[in-house]
């Protein structure tokens, strides 16, 4: 069992800045303090001057998904390679529901491709059909450590989405069983309103992608999810919030979780504008500065409780421009820049990095039931951490990504990327560069 000491960093809690030593052995972390007493095998970083971190927890990842004619550019494989060396250590991940398959049997499909992930790995189960059937699974797979569950308020088009009443009828079961519901938050009436205009489909430009799923439609199913929330008693998680409105309205509801995304608070619906403005389209879309702003203040007074990718690449290639605006694969890749780009920001505005740790690792780990394990620098927890040079460079660090994508989003913004990477007790990063390692393992959630 392999021996790690960590000396002299400054340990960046949820609650707390402290400089401790910490003293990994195998797996989890056996003790934090000073003047840490260890056997003679123990292997020794000098973290002098350095930042620690929790391991990473993407709450929102799709890995290798089917999208439109074709998929998400990443594997487990590839996509967790780019994870560990952005800082990720944990991704929370999806289902997918095939045709004629129950929820468990896309859950052990799902489980074999997370099986090459570098990455731990949780699943959340799409539900995206509702059949008496599928509802009796819900309370099984909470029972098996698989308490989240995501369902659609909109994507009628693509057969993946519920209609309220259904949701509704959802949440009443994961509300009773101690789950949480995860929901892509764009009201259909709102959207199928909004798009008619353009339904000859002969608009190119991606601006219409933005015109066509307009910031009233997130607030809408906000206001009708959380009314929900208030009846049923259940946790709900709204995924991927981008609007001033919507955040706005979540804030009114106790039982309403939400999360942002990193494209959210970087860019805005001008970047649609540019040569490759193709590339940024992603549901929901950008919005405008007022929102980034908004996004911005909701970090600081506590009305996000956690920031996710929303990874779902797409190379150049896969976007091809002036086809219609509808048939442009949606999403972004975002898993290896998740925390790089977000603690640059945090430095450049002045806000505690305590608050990039409650948003990046500690509230996914409580939300998701995996804070016995996962999302803090405790005694007992997986020893995933980070090491972290404050006064690295910002810059270039395009040059030194470890992807098989060609594009991504933030070139020419600034970030920070760690140059030690620590999962499970194995250094899985070195020196900015990603080492080979074991494969991940699947984690569960563990009620207290």
């Amino acid at each position: 069992m392999n021996n790690l000491l960590i000396k002299n960093g400054l340990l960046i809690h949820a609650d707390k800045q402290i400089n401790e030593d910490i003293l990994i052995r195998g797996e989890t972390i056996q003790e934090l303090g000073q003047n840490l007493t260890v056997s003679p095998d123990t292997t020794i970083i000098d973290a002098s001057g350095k930042l620690i971190f929790p391991g990473v927890i993407d709450p929102h990842t799709h890995m290798g998904i089917p999208i439109k004619d074709g998929s998400s550019a990443d594997t487990f494989a590839t996509g967790s390679r780019s994870a560990l060396h952005g800082g990720v250590t944990t991704i929370l991940d999806f289902t997918v529901l095939g045709p004629g398959q129950t929820l468990c049997e896309s859950l052990e499909t799902r489980q074999k491709l997370a099986a090459e992930s570098l990455c731990d790995v949780g699943l959340h189960i799409n539900i995206t059909r509702f059949e008496p059937e599928i509802l009796d699974e819900i309370p099984l797979l909470i029972k098996k450590g698989y308490n989240s569950f995501k369902v659609f308020t909109t994507y009628e088009e693509a057969g993946m989405m519920l209609s309220y009443g259904q949701i509704e009828a959802v949440a009443k079961i994961i509300g009773e069983n101690d789950g949480i519901l995860m929901v892509h938050s764009e009201d259909n009436e709102t959207i199928m309103a909004a798009s008619e205009p353009f339904s000859d489909r002969s608009e190119t430009h991606p601006k219409y992608h933005a015109y066509a799923r307009p910031a009233e439609a997130e607030a809408v199913a906000i206001q009708t999810l959380g009314e929900i929330s208030t009846r049923t008693n259940c946790t709900i998680y709204i995924v991927h919030l981008n609007t001033a409105q919507g955040l706005a309205v979540a804030a009114e509801f106790p039982l309403l979780k939400v999360e942002t995304c990193p494209h959210y608070l970087m860019l805005t619906e001008d970047v649609y504008e540019q040569d490759d403005g193709t590339m940024f389209v992603a549901s929901p879309p950008l919005r405008k500065q007022n929102d980034q702003d908004a996004l911005w203040q909701g970090i600081q007074n506590g009305q996000i409780h956690t920031i996710g990718s929303d990874h779902c690449p797409f190379c150049l290639a896969d976007k091809t421009a002036d086809i219609p605006f509808q048939d442009i694969p949606n999403g972004m890749g975002g898993v290896e820049t998740l925390f790089p780009g977000l603690l640059a920001q945090f430095i450049k505005r002045n806000i505690d990095l305590s608050l990039l740790t409650q948003l990046s690792s500690r509230n996914a780990a409580k939300i998701f039931d995996l804070d016995a394990i996962k999302g803090s620098l405790s005694v007992g927890a997986h020893a995933d951490l980070l090491i972290i040079d404050p006064k690295a460079s910002m810059q270039d660090w395009e040059l030194n990504l470890d992807t098989i994508l060609d594009w991504n989003a933030y070139a020419g913004l600034p970030a920070i990327f760690p140059e030690t990477v620590i999962r499970r007790g194995e250094i899985v990063v070195a020196s900015g560069q990603t080492q080979s390692c074991s494969q991940g393992e699947l984690v569960v959630s563990t009620p207290s």
